[in-house]
């Protein structure tokens, strides 16, 4: 069950990254229906790209440990289930999006989660999996 979580958490990573590196060089392609946008949104845009690369580098760090702190677990879950509470906020404030951001928000709820669970399987270690 670690290995399957740790592949998730991989994959978690690499496509934050991919995603990030496509909205910092390229912000309107990396939204579907995207539109040009006027320099503050395209300057925000941008900038959530590197928070994005910043999270995925993140998963890959943790992912990497032999024992995964289990703070570092949680921090992660906790961010990417905001990431996932800020698209309900929209949705509420702005109407439904794209389905694939509805699909996105879908799947950073079960990454968060996912990756809760996965700290939670070293007890009360504060750490996850081998220590040697």
């Amino acid at each position: 069950m670690v290995k399957t979580l740790k592949i998730l958490g991989w994959i978690a990573g690499i496509s934050l990254i991919a995603l990030g590196v496509g909205r910092i060089l390229d912000p309107v392609a990396t939204i579907p229906g995207g539109v040009a946008l006027n320099a503050t949104l395209d300057s925000e845009t941008r900038a959530g790209g590197a928070l994005l690369i910043g999270m995925g580098w993140a998963y890959l760090w943790v992912v990497r440990q032999s024992a995964v702190p289990v703070t570092a677990a949680r921090f992660l879950a906790v961010v990417m289930g905001l990431l996932a509470a800020t698209r309900v906020v929209s949705w509420a404030a702005a109407g439904m999006p794209h389905p694939i951001f509805v699909v996105a928000a879908g799947v950073e709820f079960a990454v968060s989660a996912l990756t809760y669970w996965y700290s939670t399987l070293g007890g009360r270690s504060t750490s996850i999996g081998r220590t040697n």
